[in-house]
């Protein structure tokens, strides 16, 4: 572990604030998706939560003011290698406990553990072929306010649980795999909440499902794949929910509660996989989507892009596959855009015109002879050293590729703290989990429940 360690950084533009790595862990390979934020243990101090990619296998805590393991995890098992690809939540369900819920892909299984302990409170098997990449949704999940656990499954399926981990229903959505991040809420006023997903291969488009009788609403037809799920965006500011998302043909889609297209737009990238982030850029009560890939793209309501910052190289591993994450992190009253590529570069932009405030390479921080390649990890962002200021975590890898012998090279990853931001932590700022909150709206001021509180 490497404490308090410079390493690489560029700080632009004049700040006087320095990241720096707080502390770092190694592990035995990438971790895909995202870490969540929360203070699992309730000593009044944020930890963060992480999971592992195959030749890992592990869920870990660890806390916030120094990366030491609170509990880990790995199968009963010890010949498994388990692939926890999903993002993962904390999340109070209704027992006044802090649960972290844990999809596991390979495994087709969701697990809840004892956020305080890593007990596993229940671990729900959803069948065969039935993986899963989807971040989930948490929140209620029908017309009586019933609490419940949300993903999507390589089957074309969204399987929704109770807070004990009973599978209530099996939704099919699509043909393809559900790998979205699921967005329950009520979209024909009928009291009950229906549900939007995405499929990835299959018929190729956005789907919205009745939550009353899982009959097809609408559906947005794309180019290409879908990977992630929409974000939830008022871009008329008139209290309009509609849902914006990117797809694998290049193209940003936004459409109303209705299914009724806003725009299409294509902003120039190969493709997205990213999810899209919401944020008012400019104060004008109008909110402004954020698209990522190998450039980020701000783009208003009329699917005008307002500018562009190209992330590097085009090719490779520049490019962003885990979206944005947002936050005022140099204190300057404008929020800021904060990503990581898969080559391993941690970047800050000013939401405002795109400007770069402040640039880290993590491949440093891994020693000589480890290449980073193909990270696809959202930072998360917090108060995780207690000072009253922002600090980020994110986790890179490499590894895992073919070698001319037939065999593999070793996988390994390093998950990493920066502290030294001079932004002050606040409910209203701070990025605790992938797509911002558990009703995965992706909006800057979407729905916070302090991260853990299912309201």
């Amino acid at each position: 572990m490497h404490m308090l360690a410079l390493l690489s950084i560029v700080a632009l533009a004049g700040r006087s604030d320095t990241p720096r790595v707080l502390w770092s862990v190694p592990t035995s390979s990438h971790s895909f998706g995202s870490g969540a934020i929360a203070d699992a243990d309730g000593d009044g101090n944020l930890d963060v939560a992480f999971a592992g990619y195959f030749g890992d296998a592990k869920v870990r805590m660890l806390r916030g003011k120094d990366g030491s393991e609170l509990w880990s995890y790995h199968d009963p098992d010890p010949k498994r290698d388990d692939c926890y690809d999903a993002s993962l939540r904390f999340a109070d369900l209704g027992d006044g406990k802090l649960s972290l819920i844990v999809p596991c892909s390979s495994g087709c299984r969701v697990l809840a553990f004892d956020a305080a302990t890593g007990a596993v409170k229940w671990n729900t098997y959803l069948g065969a072929g039935e993986c899963i990449d989807t971040p989930p949704f948490i929140g209620s999940v029908d017309g009586v306010g019933t609490i419940g656990v949300v993903v999507g499954t390589f089957k074309g399926k969204l399987h929704v649980l109770s807070s004990e981990g009973k599978i209530l229903r099996s939704i099919k959505v699509a043909p393809g795999a559900v790998q979205s991040c699921p967005i329950v809420t009520d979209l024909d006023a009928d009291g009950v909440p229906d549900f939007i997903a995405g499929n990835f291969k299959g018929d190729h488009a956005m789907h919205a499902v009745s939550g009353r009788d899982a009959s097809e609403l609408w559906k947005v037809q794309t180019g290409s794949h879908i990977y992630h799920g929409p974000s939830t965006w008022n871009p008329r500011g008139d209290g309009s929910v509609h849902f914006v998302f990117g797809s694998y043909d290049g193209k940003v889609y936004s459409v109303d509660e209705k299914g009724t297209p806003d725009f299409v737009v294509a902003p120039g990238e190969r493709y997205f996989m990213s999810p899209t982030a919401i944020l008012d850029i400019d104060a004008d009560g109008k909110d402004e989507c954020i698209a990522a890939c190998e450039k980020v793209s701000a783009i208003n309501a009329d699917g005008k892009v307002l500018w562009q910052h190209s992330v590097g190289a085009s090719g490779g591993w520049t490019s962003i596959t885990r979206g944005v994450s947002i936050a005022d992190l140099n204190a300057d009253g404008v929020k800021d855009l904060a990503y990581l590529t898969g080559d391993g570069v941690f970047r800050i932009l000013n939401a405002k015109d795109g400007s770069v405030q402040c640039e880290f390479n993590a491949r440093s921080v891994c020693g000589q002879g480890y290449v980073v390649s193909d990270s696809s990890n959202g930072p998360v962002i917090g108060d995780l050293n207690a000072d009253g200021l922002l600090d980020v975590f994110f986790v890179v890898g490499g590894g895992g590729n073919k070698k001319a012998d037939g065999t593999s090279e070793p996988r390994f990853g390093r998950a990493i703290c920066l502290t030294g931001f001079a932004g002050k932590a606040s409910a209203d700022n701070a990025w605790p989990m992938i797509r911002h909150d558990l009703r995965n709206s992706g909006n800057a001021r979407g729905p916070m429940q302090s991260g853990t509180r299912v309201e």
